[in-house]
């Protein structure tokens, strides 16, 4: 097919759109959103009414946008799902196959079919529906389903890729990490239609980041770097009470912690009577929870080939020390420029997950 005349300069970004195999006449503006785990929605704005009138809701949207013959993880294949037709602009937005997970009919899964299982190769399996390519999703975790996790039930598709995704934690026994690094796994639908249940290592020692990002990059815009502060899952005193005997319990607390944002404590039951074990466990969980939570956004210029997953360094005066962490979240606008604005941050373990984790 050939190249859409679009109005879009982007600065030399080739794209191609069409919807059921028909093309857009004139493109002013797309925007594309995308976070881990959710549909990447795609939203077009059109000026003419001859591509207007080819679009219908349920209708196959596929956009093709790179420079050359590269594949650029701005491909999209996906359902319209909402037209909204103006005087002199029309908006059309999209979802990815994701959204065909979420919708999907009910399926029973039984227990019995389940255990034992890796959870990888569930999640594969349940994803695999409805033009949605599961040949890029290799490997497998060495997670196993257990009947403890209770994953049957009828249900649709992405609720039990969901329900199996709460178990989907990597824990090292290695040089290259800490004891209490466990890494979530995550989904989505990075180009194309093609699957992914990835695992981005950024908490590994030697982590090597795509990109180096610095206040003064040339490529900042807008609002440039901004820091969000969490304090909603930080605890600095906690207390580690036998599962077996409610009267062995240790207590450990961060001073420093309790000074600078109050005291906000926590009680954790652990499977054991060894008291050694049970400050063990309450100190894990100190080191994890007992600082804020941090995710930044960046806003910059030509940054449309950075997608979820990839590694970015931050190197800024507001920070004492680089720190290294993976996109879980990106709005990228094609239109005279291109502006992404990228969210970054560790995806965070809930205090059940973790705790369930230490006695794995």
């Amino acid at each position: 097919m050939p190249l859409i005349e679009s109005t879009i300069s982007a600065d030399a970004l080739d794209i191609e759109a069409t919807i059921d195999g028909n093309q857009f006449l004139t493109i002013s503006k797309i925007l594309y959103k995308s976070a881990v785990n959710e549909p990447r929605s795609v939203t077009l704005q059109i000026s003419d009414k001859e591509s207007l009138l080819k679009a219908r809701l349920g209708a196959e949207l596929v956009i093709t946008a790179g420079r050359g013959n590269a594949i650029h993880n701005l491909e999209f294949k996906g359902i319209v799902k909402v037209i909204k037709p103006g005087n002199q602009t029309h908006t059309i937005v999209a979802l990815d196959r994701i959204t065909s997970l979420a919708t999907s009919e009910y399926v029973f899964y039984k227990n019995s079919d389940l255990i034992g299982e890796d959870l990888y190769y569930l999640i594969v399996d349940a994803a695999d529906y409805r033009d949605i390519n599961v040949t890029n999703a290799l490997g497998g975790s060495g997670i196993i389903a257990t009947k403890e996790m209770n994953l049957g039930g009828l249900q649709k598709r992405k609720d039990f890729i969901d329900k199996c995704m709460e178990y989907m934690i990597k824990s090292y026994d290695d040089s290259f990490h800490k004891k209490t690094d466990f890494l979530r796994y995550n989904y989505a639908i990075r180009s194309g239609n093609l699957f992914d249940l990835y695992l981005t290592d950024y908490k590994r020692i030697d982590a090597q980041p795509v990109l180096t990002i610095k206040e003064d990059n040339a490529n900042i815009t807008g609002e440039g770097i901004v820091a969000q502060i969490d304090t909603t899952r930080l605890y600095n005193s906690v207390t580690a009470q036998s599962k077996s005997d409610s009267t062995l319990f240790e207590t450990v607390s961060d001073e420093s912690s309790i000074k600078r944002y109050g005291p906000n404590s926590t009680l954790i039951t652990v499977d054991t009577t060894n008291r050694d074990k049970l400050e063990d466990a309450a100190y894990d969980v100190l080191q994890a929870f007992s600082t804020p939570t941090y995710s930044y956004t960046i806003t910059m210029h030509n940054s449309e080939w950075l997608g979820l997953g990839d590694l970015i360094a931050l190197d800024v005066p507001m920070l004492e020390k680089d720190i290294v962490l993976p996109v879980v979240a990106y709005e990228t606008e094609l239109g005279n420029t291109i502006v992404t604005k990228l969210t970054v941050g560790e995806p965070t373990l809930t205090l059940k997950d973790f705790v369930r984790q230490l006695q794995l």
